[in-house]
């Protein structure tokens, strides 16, 4: 069995909402009916088959060629199966996501990851905005899973994340952490402004040092951490190798939230 492929017949003029193209949604159907499926846009109707050269049968593996940052909620929803994405995705990659695993070979829009609650997403470039931050609807960030964005994240990466590991092996931009309620960011190189604001539980893992720290945060000095080898471990063991070492600068807040978060800026 092969993968089963959408590739992109041409620039969409308008946006796709792909969120109906996930394998649990796709497992007993066949390939007519597969092309007959309604896909959400903004100015016209539109069908897959309209927009895309539909091949290949494994519906558990899915791939998308050709997309750009038009085409939105790839992923969306997702709970079992793999989707690789041979080329940009738009809003809303892996939206609410509970499983399954996504690699996006281009970049990524805004709200990347939004309030995803398991499974992993891989973006090899940039992405937008918000990226493991509040889905529609939702209070909360990022719940679970693993996201990790190999080129630079907009603003406010993983706003009100509740639970789950985020690495940036780029930039990112203000606000990163902002207002987060627990979980795990890494960041490989530097932050904008704001880094931590509001941050209630948490960890922020920096190599590099933030150039500008919040006044609410309180410095504990140089420390040991344990969990920072045993995470360096396991790094390697997904291919990253970031050699955090098991020694790192403390800082403790917000202290103008609840106060009990923490930045690490490796030693």
């Amino acid at each position: 069995m092969s993968a089963l492929t959408f590739e992109l017949k041409g620039k969409p003029d308008q946006r796709l909402d792909l969120s109906p193209l996930i394998p649990a949604k796709l497992n007993d159907l066949k390939p007519k009916d597969i092309e007959a499926l309604a896909i959400g846009t903004t100015r016209v109707k539109l069908s897959v088959g309209d927009a895309f050269k539909v091949k290949g049968n494994d519906a558990g593996s899915l791939r998308f060629v050709g997309t750009d940052g038009r085409c939105d909620k790839i992923g969306a929803g997702l709970t079992e199966g793999e989707i690789v994405v041979e080329g940009d995705a738009g809003a809303y990659l892996g939206d609410a996501m509970k499983g399954g695993k996504i690699e996006v070979k281009g970049g990524a829009g805004v709200l990347a990851g939004a309030s995803m609650s398991g499974g992993s997403i891989t973006i090899a470039g940039d992405a937008g905005e918000r990226a493991a931050g509040i889905a529609v609807g939702e209070t909360l960030g990022m719940r679970g899973g693993q996201l990790t964005i190999n080129g630079n994240a907009g603003p406010l990466l993983g706003e009100r994340m509740r639970r789950g590991f985020v690495i940036v092996g780029g930039n990112a931009g203000d606000y990163a952490g902002g207002r987060m309620v627990a979980g795990t960011i890494l960041f490989k190189r530097g932050v904008g402004r704001y880094a931590g604001f509001g941050l209630r539980r948490g960890s922020l893992i920096f190599i590099e040092a933030p150039k500008d720290l919040l006044p609410t945060f309180c410095d504990c000095g140089v420390m040991e951490f344990d969990y920072l080898r045993i995470l360096d471990r396991w790094l390697r063991t997904t291919g990253q190798h970031v050699g955090l070492g098991d020694r790192a600068r403390r800082l403790m807040g917000d202290m103008a939230a609840l106060g009990k978060g923490e930045m690490l800026i490796v030693a």
